[in-house]
């Protein structure tokens, strides 16, 4: 569609621009095909299978991006969102619904631009202008803690535009968790570590991470078992109870060796906590979580489940207290610091191919 905009430009400022369907290029991000709009994060059947929360959880767009190609000059997007939260005491509206966008340049992914939603449940707004007209890759990464029913990406008329296209493309990193994964409280959706770690090795990324509803249940298991993934990132523990992890790590785990019986699996465990420093509780109820996690990796080990790999919480977040918001959550320091730690583990595990 062909049309005039004004938008965020002066009012003498005028140009004629295209839209696009950003889901008609393709979701990257997204697991499987039969969901229910191409901005979900699990299948429609699923709907019938997990527990509820996770079910709408599965809405939120975490870890989602719209990769395009353009020579264009102004780069502006219309999103709609589904829900009407907007924010949280914790969560800014970028992180929580706004657009990131991302450019490649000489190879390299770089920050360009990030957009909050002003109004529920649509905003258009102009992300970049003043390019030079040479032909880009962006990633425009989707909202981590709300969903979109829409995004359209307008540039100038008779710009260039498309999905950018190449050589090999890897298999996905399934990355699986809790509000960490998920993205709780990155200052924006590309700043998460799973987001960083898909840059960092230029593979795509699955993040099923579901906030406060990650408990390693066993229908999870049978649906990531359906994936064929390049690696199995399991982060579970900052949801689950002691119990939780004595009686279904090994069961969850046999489960998706079954399925795929040479994918790697990574289990990592509970962050240390700054305020274990202070909190013997806190410290105690670590430990003994993490003690569990590893009693249970050595037991997959004893029985002969192959190439299970395992990440230590210490260090995750540094060891000087500053990379939480609450104690808890990552802040974009915390999630450089997460990514700093597994990705040489990840890369190790991979090794290197093309992917572009």
């Amino acid at each position: 569609m062909v049309l005039v905009f004004a938008g965020s430009f002066s009012a003498q400022e005028k140009i004629e621009v295209t839209w696009y369907d950003a889901g008609a290029l393709g979701v990257d991000g997204r697991g499987w095909t039969d969901t229910k709009t191409p901005y979900d994060r699990l299948p429609a059947r699923a709907e019938k299978l997990v527990p509820s929360g996770v079910w709408l959880r599965s809405s939120n767009s975490a870890g989602m991006s719209i990769s395009f190609a353009t020579n264009a000059t102004t780069i502006i997007v219309r999103w709609k969102l589904r829900h009407p939260s907007i924010s949280t005491p914790y969560l800014s509206a970028m992180s929580v619904a706004g657009l990131d966008l991302y450019i490649n340049e000489g190879g390299q992914w770089r920050w360009a631009a990030t957009k909050p939603p002003k109004i529920f449940p649509e905003t258009t707004e102009t992300f970049l202008r003043g390019l030079t007209p040479e032909l880009r890759e962006f990633k425009l990464y989707l909202p981590s803690y709300n969903g979109v029913e829409k995004v359209e990406i307008g540039v100038p008329k008779d710009s260039k535009f498309g999905k950018a296209v190449g050589g090999e493309v890897s298999k996905p990193m399934v990355f699986y968790g809790t509000s960490i994964v998920q993205g709780s409280a990155s200052s924006r959706p590309g700043m998460t570590y799973v987001a960083q770690l898909g840059r960092r090795l230029e593979r795509p990324v699955i993040n099923l991470g579901f906030s406060g509803l990650c408990h390693m249940e066993p229908e999870l298991a049978d649906l990531m078992a359906e994936l064929d993934p390049s690696v199995y990132v399991i982060d579970c523990l900052p949801n689950m109870v002691p119990k939780e992890v004595s009686e279904r790590t090994a069961k969850f785990v046999k489960k998706l060796r079954l399925a795929r019986p040479d994918t790697p699996i990574v289990l990592i465990e509970n962050p240390t906590y700054s305020q274990a420093v202070w909190s013997q509780a806190t410290a105690r109820s670590v430990k003994a979580k993490n003690k569990l996690l590893s009693d249970e990796f050595n037991k997959l080990n004893r029985e002969g489940v192959k190439n299970l790999h395992y990440i230590s919480g210490e260090g995750l977040y540094g060891n000087d207290g500053n990379s939480t918001v609450d104690g808890v959550h990552p802040t974009d320091l915390g999630f450089v610091r997460m990514a700093d730690v597994i990705e040489p583990v990840l890369k190790k595990i991979l090794g290197t191919s093309p992917t572009k």
